[in-house]
């Protein structure tokens, strides 16, 4: 058994711990609410709230523990704090740490662990939320984890105003009044701390939290509108910070305006509101509330004489309509934002019951990946890309399937939210770029000198340290020129890892690899990017070009993107071509390429060398590999 390493910041770790006037015969009732949502949350038979001592592990909460007294050295959560984010134990009786544990040898049987820091004001950790059972798990997800995190959020919150409390118990115990008035408004000013967000002084994630819970108690009809700020980053970083932070408190006074006295508004993230509208019973008046809060936020600030313009989008969840748990109300919302972000800019939608179960076939389908890759039921089918001015086969974008043993041949739209979240993203991605070269080697050996494959990158292959020598081995593996890959790239990616993905595309770039940047013209960051990142061609998203031949505007976004195309010297390809109006018309604009259903569905290797009339594919399709 290892015991857990003690802290650097020991000494300072334990003088916070005791800022809260706990201890074993003192806990904090405020708790018990977060571990019954936890071990109903993940259907677990043990959950707790422990504080880690000098030498002892004390529950300040708990559910199914039973009788236990735990000396720090056998303590799971004392490992827990010394690590950043979720600690997930699947099997401890595997683990070299837990093997020989006396909560795993004996009566207690512990199996399996998750738990997360809670941390002091000042990054303290101070003990951890966990759940527990006696049997192992293997299909603790991503998502879990992000719930366990929140659910840690509340349960910080509530110690934070325990710390409150006892500064002012203590502030009232003192005997010089010029001393009590100093702590009390101490104390005060930990409250609005505690309880407000510094710069926008909206409610802070925790009251938030704390107002829902309440409001289900009574219980009271709410609507729960979870606000998500569009492409926020980019804007901070083109235009600074200070200009971010103006945004902020512009956005927050416009949602303090549209609640006024309906409910209340929150900061809950950097670029995350929320709102608890009071006596809201109607879905469709949820959603004219929703749709006017988007209305508001896009109205166009104005700093310094400059136009600047928000988008947001909205989730939209009721209680007691779709839920009496506070946790799953918002957790609905949550559900409903997502779907909202999927279809479109300034898009607002009220949670419906087929959201969940899409969330629940999504972390199902993530369960079942581990088996997808160790059997090999990923596959590979090709869309042809042509010369739009003469119609000659230029490459092939590869695009992954799921051969699912029981629900048959599965389209990304399927699994691949689960799949970019869980940790054999970059596993999948890295055996499609190997597998797509082979096929590219091959159609090149036997008639295709010219050919290039596009492969899509997931956003966990960029974060890996050595993704450019991967990219670059493989050509080198199947012989192929820099000039046969292009790497196509979406906003989302870029955004989320900036400067580590724009040093690895450098690199690649440099090697003479292409590099596309896809769906051009859905998000707001497209045109900066455009100056920073090292691209060589433009793909023009499907929904414009399906739009075009009827709708002016995107006719419109479709010739100026092709214009800037020409003003960057960057090749264009055109997405979702379906009609001859279509191609004519993006060909007599100037755009080089195009693919879509006129040109060729997606289709297995055999099918496309036979409609083109090239090589015969692989002799057989080789599995992930996750060794």
């Amino acid at each position: 058994m290892k015991c857990p390493p003690v802290l650097p910041t020991e000494v300072e770790r334990l003088k916070a711990l005791s800022e809260y006037g706990l201890a074993d015969e003192r806990p904090l009732p405020s708790l018990d609410s977060v571990v019954r949502i936890a071990a109903r949350m993940f259907d677990m038979p043990v959950a707790a709230v422990n504080m880690i001592g000098n030498d002892h592990v004390f529950f300040a909460a708990s559910t199914g523990v039973g009788e236990v007294d735990m000396s720090r050295d056998v303590s799971f959560c004392a490992h827990a704090i010394t690590q950043d984010g979720v600690m997930v134990v699947p099997d401890a009786t595997t683990d070299e740490r837990f093997h020989d544990n006396p909560l795993v040898t004996g009566s207690a049987g512990l199996r399996f662990y998750a738990g997360v820091p809670l941390l002091s004001a000042n990054g303290l950790p101070l003990g951890a939320l966990c759940v527990i059972d006696h049997k192992p798990h293997e299909d603790f997800s991503q998502d879990d984890r992000s719930r366990l995190r929140e659910l840690a959020n509340m349960a910080a919150d509530r110690l934070e105003l325990r710390r409150i409390e006892v500064s002012a118990e203590r502030a009232v115990r003192l005997d010089v009044s010029q001393d009590v008035a100093a702590c009390q408004d101490e104390a005060k000013e930990l409250y609005r701390l505690a309880n407000f967000d510094i710069l926008t002084g909206l409610a802070n994630r925790g009251r938030f939290f704390r107002q829902v819970e309440e409001a289900l108690a009574r219980p009271l009809p709410v609507a729960a509108v979870m606000i998500d700020l569009e492409s926020f980053k980019d804007v901070n970083d083109t235009l600074g910070h200070a200009v971010g932070d103006y945004i902020l408190q512009e956005v927050a006074h416009r949602l303090e305006t549209s609640v006024r006295d309906t409910g209340i508004a929150a900061r809950i993230g950097g670029d995350e509101f929320a709102i608890l509208l009071y006596d809201v019973t109607d879905p469709q008046r949820a959603s004219e509330i929703s749709n006017a809060v988007n209305d508001a936020i896009a109205r166009p600030i104005i700093i310094d004489d400059q136009e600047i313009r928000i988008a947001a989008s909205c989730g939209v969840a009721l209680a007691p309509l779709h839920t009496g748990n506070p946790v799953e109300l918002l957790g609905n919302a949550d559900l409903a934002l997502f779907r909202a972000k999927t279809n479109g800019r300034g898009r607002s939608l009220v949670f419906e019951p087929s959201l969940r179960m899409e969330a629940a076939a999504r972390r199902l389908y993530g369960m079942e990946i581990h088996r997808a890759v160790k059997e090999g039921e990923f596959l590979l089918v090709y869309q042809p890309q042509i010369r739009l001015s003469d119609g000659a086969l230029t490459g092939a974008e590869a695009l992954i399937r799921w051969r699912h043993p029981i629900r048959g041949l599965l389209t990304p739209a399927a699994f691949l939210p689960a799949l970019e979240r869980g940790p054999l993203a970059a596993t999948v991605g890295s055996w499609v770029l190997d597998e797509a070269c082979a096929q590219a080697a091959l159609w090149r050996r036997n008639g295709m000198e010219t050919f290039r494959m596009g492969v899509n990158l997931f956003a966990a292959q960029l974060r890996g340290s050595d993704f450019a020598t991967e990219v670059i081995d493989t050509l080198e593996k199947h012989g192929l020129p820099p000039s046969s890959l292009e790497l196509e790239i979406t906003e989302n990616i870029v955004l989320d890892h900036d400067d580590v993905v724009l040093e690895k595309l450098r690199d690649l770039r440099a090697y003479g690899i292409g590099i596309a940047f896809d769906d051009f013209g859905t998000g707001y960051a497209s045109l900066s990017l455009l100056k920073r990142y090292p691209l060589t061609r433009i793909k023009i998203d499907r929904s414009f070009v399906d739009g075009m031949l009827v709708s002016e505007k995107d006719a419109s976004v479709v010739r100026a993107i092709l214009d800037i195309a020409r003003a960057f010297d960057l090749e264009t390809i055109a997405e979702g071509i379906e009609r001859e109006p279509q191609r004519d018309g993006l060909l007599h604009q100037g755009c080089t390429e195009g693919q879509g259903y006129l040109i060729g569905k997606p289709m297995l290797a055999p099918h496309f060398a036979e409609a083109f009339d090239i090589a015969p594919p692989l002799p057989m399709k080789r599995a992930v590999m996750t060794g």
